[in-house]
C-alpha cells in the first residue's frame, strides 16, 4: 500500500469514527442505569459514573440522577468532577425539585470535607432547612472546613442525637470520626467509624467510612 493510499485509509477511518460519534444514543436512561448497576456490582465505579452521565443526558431534569452520579464520582475518587455534577444538577433541575436540598447538602459536604473550599460552600447553607439535622451537620462541616474542629464535633454530636435515620446517622458518625482525627484522638475516631459502618446503607457513605478506616490503619497505598 503506497503512502497516498495509506493516508486515504486513515482519513476514511477518521470520518467513520466521527460519524459514529454523531449517531444518536440507542439506549434509554433506564438501560444506562442498569449498566451502571452492573458496573457497581463489579466495583468499577468510574465506568458506573460514565453510565450515569449518559442517563443524565437522556433525562437532565431528574435530580436523583445527578445525586447518584455525584456519589459515584466521589466513590471513584473524582471530587472535582462530583462538584461539577452537583452544580450542574442545581443549575438544571426545577426550583421545586425534591432533590435540591440534598444536592446542596452533598455539595456543601464535598466542598468542606474533601475540597477545602468552605467559602464556596457557605452560601449553600441557606438552602438547607434551618434547624434540621442536615443543617446542624452542614454547620459542623463548615466549622470543620475552617479548622474549628472542636466546634464541628459539638455540632456533629447534636445532629447525631436528633436523627433516627440509619444512613444519615452513619454519615454524621463519619464526620465525627474526621473531627476526632483532627483533634488527635484516633481511638475515638475508630470507635465512631465502627458504629458508623454498622448503620451505613448507601454506597457513598460506606465507601467514605472504608477509605478513612484504611487511612487510619495505614492501609491506603
Amino acid at each position: 500500500m503506497n503512502r497516498i493510499s495509506t493516508l486515504l485509509l486513515f482519513l476514511l477511518l477518521a470520518l467513520l469514527s466521527g460519524c459514529s460519534a454523531l449517531l444518536p444514543d440507542p439506549l434509554t436512561a433506564e438501560q444506562h442505569l442498569a449498566q451502571a448497576e452492573a458496573f457497581k456490582a463489579k466495583r468499577d465505579y468510574a465506568a458506573a459514573a460514565d453510565s450515569l452521565a449518559k442517563a443524565i443526558r437522556k433525562q437532565p431534569a431528574d435530580g436523583s440522577l445527578h445525586l447518584q452520579h455525584g456519589e459515584l464520582l466521589e466513590v471513584a475518587g473524582m471530587p472535582e468532577q462530583a462538584r461539577k455534577t452537583y452544580r450542574k444538577g442545581l443549575e438544571t433541575i426545577a426550583g421545586g425539585d425534591s432533590s435540591r436540598p440534598e444536592l446542596n447538602y452533598r455539595l456543601l459536604q464535598l466542598l468542606t470535607l474533601k475540597l477545602s473550599a468552605p467559602d464556596e460552600a457557605e452560601p449553600l447553607l441557606t438552602a438547607i432547612s434551618a434547624g434540621s439535622v442536615r443543617h446542624l451537620d452542614a454547620r459542623g462541616c463548615l466549622a470543620y472546613g475552617r479548622g474549628r474542629h472542636q466546634e464541628a464535633l459539638q455540632l456533629f454530636d447534636q445532629a447525631r442525637l436528633q436523627t433516627t435515620d440509619q444512613d444519615l446517622t452513619a454519615r454524621i458518625l463519619y464526620h465525627v470520626a474526621l473531627a476526632y482525627h483532627q483533634l488527635g484522638d484516633d481511638d475515638h475516631a475508630m470507635l465512631a467509624l465502627f458504629h458508623a459502618i454498622n448503620q451505613a446503607q448507601s454506597l457513598g457513605v460506606s465507601k467514605d467510612i472504608e477509605y478513612f478506616f484504611n487511612d487510619l490503619k495505614g492501609l491506603t497505598p
